[in-house]
């Protein structure tokens, strides 16, 4: 499961738009993005501390959940497929 996790993280931080700046939206860690497995990524990381920390939040527009990456092994993995991203590059050279 933890391949897994790393192989969908890898592909959006390939794929990701990020600010002018050069971060990705907080908006993007959504659970959505382990498709049908969505529940069995959740359940999993509940039983296996350390990979991602899921909570919910808040706003005027209603609650959401997203998670923190707190497996260093996957943070590099996203860390390495972000410097290969060309919006990430663009935004970052272009001031």
């Amino acid at each position: 499961m933890k391949d897994y996790i790393k192989d969908c993280l890898f592909e959006l931080y390939m794929n990701v738009s990020t600010n002018r700046f050069g971060q990705v939206n907080i908006s993007s860690h959504s659970p959505s993005i382990f498709g049908s497995r969505k529940e069995d990524v959740m359940q999993w990381c509940n039983e296996n501390p350390g990979v991602l920390q899921f909570g919910t939040y808040g706003n005027r527009y209603g609650t959401y959940t997203a998670f923190t990456i707190q497996d260093a092994e996957i943070r590099q993995a996203c860390s390495d497929a972000l410097k290969y991203n060309e919006s990430h590059i663009t935004n970052l050279n272009s001031w």
